[in-house]
């Protein structure tokens, strides 16, 4: 019974350290900018006018000394705008205002998310002015989110808009950790589904999705977040249990 004892005294706290190394906790939050390929009545391009905000809970477990796979339960922003811009009057877009001058069809749309993301973290290894570092890395992954709020406002009128329910986005991005703890991340994310239905009969000048672009109706998104680990380290490589002592020759 003694020597059960002194086997769970000595078992316990190496379970504990070695789970301390292999599972991380956290949170991040930052900004988002983001557009809808295809609502653009000027000159149909991605301009990323759309400013909103992400928050996160995380979760990370390594699965090799430089990897990480990470879960995530996050809140984000995503949507696209169209700000007022005076055109000349041959414009086939343009709207007469109160005051008589010529404007664009603009808007905004915001859509809030709640989504499930899955991804990998890769630390990597290279020199800078002859000095290693391992404080650089990139990720991949995919979000699964379910739309829980949305707004859509044209030439200052509240709409409606037919929207999937569903948003699948895989990611791509780069961190750096700035300190043990503490990390920055900018991340590339691109649907593969439409948030927006085509042939939207609620969108106005929405409809048929919109002057044939290859992705049209779709989400895509920059974010920008400061990261904040518990324990552990923001370092996949540092995160890694230490080998163990070699027993003492006694010889």
């Amino acid at each position: 019974m003694k020597r059960l004892a002194l086997l769970l005294l000595f078992v316990f706290p190496t379970l504990k350290y070695s789970a301390a190394q292999t599972f991380q906790a956290g949170f991040y939050l930052g900004a988002s900018v983001s557009d809808i390929p295809g609502t653009d009545n000027i000159d149909n391009d991605n301009d990323f006018e759309h400013l909103g905000f992400t928050i996160a809970g995380t979760v990370s477990a390594r699965i090799t000394p430089r990897t990480m796979l990470q879960m995530e339960i996050r809140f984000i922003q995503r949507g696209a705008e169209q700000k007022p811009q005076i055109l000349n009057d041959s414009a086939s877009s343009a709207t007469v205002n109160p005051t008589g001058t010529y404007l664009n069809n603009y808007f905004t749309i915001n859509l809030n998310y709640v989504d499930v993301v899955i991804g990998f973290k890769h630390s990597i290894h290279f020199n800078i002015r002859n000095k290693a570092t391992d404080k650089y890395g990139i990720e991949e992954g995919v979000s699964i989110g379910s739309l829980v709020g949305y707004s859509y406002e044209a030439n200052s009128i509240n709409y409606t808009l037919d929207l999937s329910q569903i948003d699948i986005s895989p990611y791509v991005g780069l961190y750096y950790n700035i300190t043990p703890h503490f990390y920055v991340e900018g991340r590339y994310s691109n649907s593969i589904n439409s948030a927006l239905v085509h042939d939207n009969s609620n969108g106005g000048s929405f409809y048929n999705l919109y002057y044939g672009s290859w992705n049209a109706g779709h989400n895509v998104a920059f974010t920008m977040t400061l990261g904040f680990l518990f324990g552990g380290s923001s370092n996949a490589a540092n995160s890694a249990p230490k080998p163990a002592a070699a027993p003492a020759d006694d010889n």
